[in-house]
C-alpha cells in the first residue's frame, strides 16, 4: 500500500513539473521574448548549426542532429516550402476580402497539399497498396501450377516509364562544320535564358555510349531478368510492353518499332550482365494503358502461336500490381472454366516495408528491419508529394476500371486453377545465391 502511494505521489509530481515547465515556456514566449529577440535567436541557431557543420562533418551526415536541424531550418528555403509559406502569407493578407466559405476552401486546399506532401501520409497511402500486392504474391509463392507439356513460362514486363530518354549513336552523317552553324535560324521568340553551350563530338560520343538509363521504376527490368534466370528450366519467354515515349519528338523517317521504349529495354536485357537471347524477348510497341497492354500481349502471344499454358507471370510496380493483375486476368480468361487463366503476380519497386506488427510472426531481434521515425518526416517534401500523387492516381485508376467492369472491388484474385491428382507442382525455389524481391527503397 505504501509503495502504491509513493508511485502515485511521484507520478503527480512529474505531472506538476511538466505543467510548470510548459507554463514557464509559454510565459517567456508571450511576455519576455518579443519578435526581435526571436529573430535574433533564429539567426544565432542558424549560425551555430553552420559553425558546427564545419567542425563535426557537415549538415548532411546521415542520422546526425545537424541533419535534422538543418532539415527544419532549410524547409522554408526549398521551392516547396517557400511556395507553401507564400500561399499562407497571401491567404492572411487577403483574408479580410474573402468570404468565410472561400477562406475555408483555400485553407482546406493548403491543408490537403501539406498532408499529401508529408512522408508519414504518403507512406501510409503507398503501404496500403503494396500490402495488397504482397497478398497477391502469397497464393503462388510456395507452389506454382505445373505448366502443361510443351508450354513456356511467359513473363510479361509492363515497362512503360522504366527508362529515360537519352541520346543514341549516330545513324546518319555528321552535320557539316560551319562557324555560324547553330545561329543561322533565329528563335521564333526571344529566349529568357542565354544560349546553351554546344555539345562537342567527344561529349556526344560519351552521351551516346551510356548504358540504358533507368528511372525509379527501373527495378521492374532488373527483377524481370532475375525471374528469367529463376525460370530457366521452363523455357521462359519475356514479353516487354512499352510504347513510344510521349516526351520524344517525332521525326521524319522514324519507325515506331525502332524508337519505342520496349526496344531500349530489349537492348538492356540482351547485353551483359543479363545476356538474354533476343529471340526469347517479344516486344509490344503499343502506347496504351494497362488494359490495352493486356489485350496487345494476348494478341501477340496468340499470333505468335506461343503456348503459355494459361499462365502469365506479371511484373510491375507494387503500387499498381493489384489492378494490373485483375485486368490481365479479365483479358486472358477464356469463356470456358477450363480456360481460366492464372496470373502470377510478381511486384517490385516498393516504397515501403511491412510494419513490425506485420512481421512479428516471421522476424525478431536483429532480423527485424524497421524504419526509423525522424522529425523531418513531419515536414512536407516533393518526394512525398510524388508518392502520394502516384498512390491517389492508382486509387482513381482502380475506381475507373471498376466502373468499366474490368476489375472487382476485392483485393484477392483467388487461387490459380486447382491441380488435379497426378499432376505435379513445381516448388518456387530461387536458385542458390538469389533471393526473393523485398521492399528496398523509402
Amino acid at each position: 500500500m505504501v509503495l502504491l502511494l509513493t508511485d502515485a505521489f511521484l507520478l503527480l509530481t512529474q505531472v506538476m513539473l511538466w505543467v510548470a515547465v510548459i507554463w514557464l515556456a509559454w510565459f517567456l514566449l508571450r511576455t519576455v521574448l518579443n519578435k526581435e529577440v526571436l529573430g535574433w535567436l533564429v539567426i544565432f541557431l542558424i549560425a551555430a548549426i553552420l559553425l558546427l557543420s564545419f567542425v563535426q562533418g557537415g549538415i548532411d551526415e546521415p542520422g546526425s542532429i545537424l541533419e535534422v536541424l538543418w532539415g527544419l531550418i532549410s524547409f522554408p528555403l526549398s521551392p516547396f516550402g517557400f511556395g507553401l509559406i507564400l500561399l499562407l502569407v497571401l491567404l492572411s493578407g487577403i483574408g479580410g476580402n474573402l468570404s468565410k466559405t472561400n477562406r475555408r476552401i483555400i485553407m482546406a486546399g493548403l491543408i490537403l497539399l501539406a498532408l499529401s506532401s508529408t512522408p508519414l501520409v504518403s507512406y501510409f497511402l503507398a503501404h496500403e497498396l503494396e500490402t495488397e500486392a504482397i497478398a497477391q504474391v502469397e497464393r503462388t509463392l510456395t507452389a506454382i501450377p505445373a505448366l502443361p507439356s510443351g508450354a513456356q513460362r511467359v513473363i510479361v514486363l509492363l515497362g512503360r516509364g522504366t527508362t529515360r530518354l537519352q541520346l543514341s549513336p549516330r545513324s546518319g552523317s555528321r552535320p557539316t562544320d560551319s562557324p555560324n552553324r547553330g545561329n543561322d535560324t533565329p528563335p521564333a521568340f526571344p529566349l529568357p535564358w542565354p544560349r546553351r553551350r554546344p555539345i562537342t563530338e567527344t561529349q556526344f560520343q560519351i552521351l551516346s555510349q551510356l548504358p540504358v538509363q533507368l528511372t525509379e521504376q527501373g527495378d521492374r527490368i532488373l527483377y524481370t531478368a532475375q525471374l528469367y534466370r529463376e525460370e530457366a528450366q521452363r523455357d521462359p519467354l519475356i514479353v516487354v510492353s512499352a510504347g513510344r515515349r510521349p516526351d520524344r519528338r517525332w521525326k521524319d523517317g522514324d519507325v515506331r518499332e525502332e524508337i519505342s521504349e520496349a526496344r531500349d529495354i530489349q537492348k538492356m536485357l540482351t547485353q551483359p550482365p543479363f545476356g538474354i537471347p533476343a529471340n526469347n524477348i517479344l516486344l509490344d510497341h503499343d502506347n496504351g494503358n494497362i488494359h490495352r497492354s493486356a489485350e496487345e500481349v494476348e494478341t501477340l502471344l496468340r499470333d505468335a502461336g506461343i503456348n503459355y499454358g494459361n499462365q502469365i507471370m506479371l511484373v510491375t510496380s507494387a503500387l499498381n500490381m493489384n489492378r494490373s493483375a485483375w485486368i490481365f486476368k479479365q483479358v486472358f480468361d477464356g469463356e470456358e472454366p477450363s480456360q481460366e487463366s492464372c496470373i502470377i503476380s510478381r511486384p517490385t519497386d516498393f516504397y515501403t516495408i511491412p510494419t513490425p506488427e506485420q512481421l512479428k510472426n516471421v522476424l525478431q531481434g536483429r532480423d527485424l528491419i524497421e524504419r526509423e521515425f525522424r522529425i523531418v518526416d513531419l515536414l512536407p517534401t516533393a518526394e512525398a508529394f510524388y508518392i502520394s500523387s502516384k498512390a491517389l492516381q492508382e486509387y482513381l485508376g482502380a475506381l475507373y476500371h471498376f466502373l468499366r467492369g474490368w476489375i472487382r472491388p476485392i483485393p484477392d484474385l483467388g487461387a490459380c486453377p486447382i491441380i488435379l491428382p497426378g499432376d505435379s507442382t513445381q516448388d518456387f525455389r530461387p536458385p542458390p545465391g538469389d533471393t526473393l524481391p523485398s521492399p528496398q527503397r523509402w
